[in-house]
Formats: C-alpha cells, structure tokens, sequence
C-alpha cells in the first residue's frame, strides 16, 4: 500500500514539506525566543490533542505501509511529534523534558523527513512515466 493515490499529492507534499524545512532552517539563524513558561490555554491543549491523535494515526498507518521510504519517513514523523511535545513540556517548567539542542535536532530531522519524500516522489513520478509512455498490446487471437 501506498501512502497517496496521486502523484500530485506526492508532489504537493513535498512542496509543503520543503517550505516548512526553509523555515526551520532560517528560525535557527535566529535567537530562539525565551519563554519562561506556556499557558494552558486553549491553543496549547488543542495542539497537543492534535498531535497525539496523529502520531496514534501514523503509528497505525506504519503497519499498512508497504514502501520502506514511507515507514522511514513516518517514524522520523513520530519522532518530531515526540519532540515537539517534550518542548511543550519544557515550556510549562517541567525540566527532565528539556532536549538539548532540540532546535538543532528538529530541524535536522524534519530536513531528513523533507529528503525522504523528495525521493519518495521522485520514485513515484518516474513509475508514473513509466506506466504512461508503455503502450498497452492486446493479445492476438
């Protein structure tokens, strides 16, 4: 099984994913933002439902996945959702949950996630060329 159907969906989310990698890439030229502590506040809980429930989504989608890529790109999906989640936690004080160079670590995996699926769609795009340009033949009988 595959992850997407299309080759556009491929292709767009390689483009999504390499927008975020940019910008993951620039935030680390900058000084990471200071903030003692979070807030429970409705933005924080919902994100962090969200975040749960996906990698729950992606740890069941890991079994049906049949191409080593995607498995790949998943696990290092559930590994930035286990990241940004420690952050939170360090956010709201609690300090065995802080990462060192958690910014550093993120975005270099979030580069590696964004390289998978560059590969993944490039592999997608050439069978696709491939299926299009074979003419079928009908058997003679």
């Amino acid at each position: 099984m595959q992850l997407f159907d299309s080759v556009k969906m491929y292709v767009f989310m390689f483009c999504i994913l390499s927008l975020i990698s940019v910008e993951k890439l620039r935030q680390l030229t900058e000084e990471p933002a200071h903030t003692s502590n979070a807030n429970f506040d409705i933005r924080n809980i919902l994100l962090a439902l969200i975040t749960i429930c996906m990698a729950g989504y992606l740890l069941g989608l890991l079994r049906k996945i049949s191409n080593r890529i995607e498995q790949t790109a998943i696990v290092l999906i559930e590994v930035l959702c286990i990241l940004w989640f420690a952050d939170l936690l360090a956010r709201f004080g609690i300090a065995w949950a802080e990462i060192p160079h958690g910014r550093y670590l993120s975005a270099a995996v979030h580069c590696a996630v964004t390289v998978l699926a560059g590969v993944r769609t490039l592999q997608v795009v050439v069978v696709a060329r491939q299926n299009s340009t074979q003419v079928q033949s009908w058997p003679d009988e």
